[in-house]
């Protein structure tokens, strides 16, 4: 099965800005000027996209010039230098069972996930679908206002092996699933990761990636 790491790889395949236009949570922008060894470089990213970062740099004790140096430093090519700053915030969050993983609100988790080119959801403890991305509808070819703030179940079904609820039980940890969904007049499946993450308030919550 594909894991976290495919979707990262998938990720740097981003040549432009991601358009969620209807997210107000993935809409803000901000453009900032960093010097680089000796070169300028002129950022755009969502504004959680700079705070994650910004909690990154803290933990690894590095200023934040220094944090977007080093991965500019290990670019090949051209490589877009924005995709490659949102694909090391999504791995951090998906490394989050980690003890020492910088802590993100629930709002800059959801606008990762929102920003994100893999298809994705934010769920609660109860299954409530609090975010999907575009990725994810055009995946599913579900329409939004029939997921958001709904119950997963009524859609779709997770295939894990310890049940949902299991997720938190003993140490956190990613699992592997199987979503499948039911529309109407067809049927789609994909392998996913259920990856639980505790917010910066000890809140729980579920991003779920589709993987394959």
């Amino acid at each position: 099965m594909a894991g976290a790491g495919n979707i990262l790889r998938e990720a740097q395949t981003e040549t432009a800005p991601p358009t969620c236009a209807s997210l107000s949570l993935a809409s803000s922008w901000e453009q900032r000027i960093l010097q680089l060894e000796g070169k300028r470089y002129s950022l755009r990213l969502e504004h959680e996209f700079w705070t994650a970062l910004e909690a990154i740099a803290s933990h690894r004790k590095l200023r934040l010039n220094r944090l977007v140096a080093d991965v500019a430093s290990r670019r090949s090519g051209d490589g877009n230098l924005s995709s490659l700053l949102r694909i090391l915030c999504l791995g951090e969050m998906e490394h989050r069972t980690e003890v020492h993983s910088p802590a993100l609100d629930s709002a800059s988790i959801t606008a990762l996930v929102e920003a994100a080119p893999a298809p994705g959801l934010v769920l609660d403890t109860d299954q409530i679908v609090l975010a999907a991305n575009s990725a994810f509808f055009r995946w599913s070819g579900i329409k939004r206002a029939l997921l958001l703030q709904q119950k997963l179940a009524g859609h779709f079904r997770l295939q894990s092996v310890s049940g949902f609820a299991g997720l938190w039980a003993g140490p956190v940890r990613e699992e592997e699933t199987r979503i499948i969904g039911i529309m109407p007049g067809r049927v789609v499946a994909a392998d996913a990761r259920l990856v639980p993450v505790l917010n910066a308030r000890g809140r729980r919550l579920c991003v779920v990636w589709v993987t394959a």
